[in-house]
C-alpha cells in the first residue's frame, strides 16, 4: 500500500496545476493594476467625445450643425 501511495502523482500534478494557475491570476491582476488608470482616462475621454458628437451633431469637421 505504501508503493502505491508514492507512485500516486495525482496529488502532486494538482498541485503543481494550482500553483500555475494562481502566477496567472496574479499577472493577471498585476496588469490590470498597471492598466487600470490610462483605461478609465481613455473611457472618460471616449464620453467626453461621445457627448461632444451628440450635443453638435458633428464628428470631426464632418456633419450638420445643430
Amino acid at each position: 500500500m505504501l508503493k502505491e501511495l508514492l507512485k500516486d502523482e495525482e496529488g502532486q500534478s494538482t498541485v503543481e496545476y494550482m500553483l500555475l494557475i494562481s502566477v496567472i491570476v496574479i499577472a493577471i491582476v498585476a496588469a490590470a493594476f498597471v492598466f487600470i488608470e490610462p483605461f478609465r482616462a481613455g473611457v472618460e475621454d471616449l464620453g467626453k467625445d461621445i457627448k461632444k458628437i451628440l450635443s453638435d451633431g458633428k464628428i470631426g469637421r464632418v456633419g450638420t450643425t445643430r
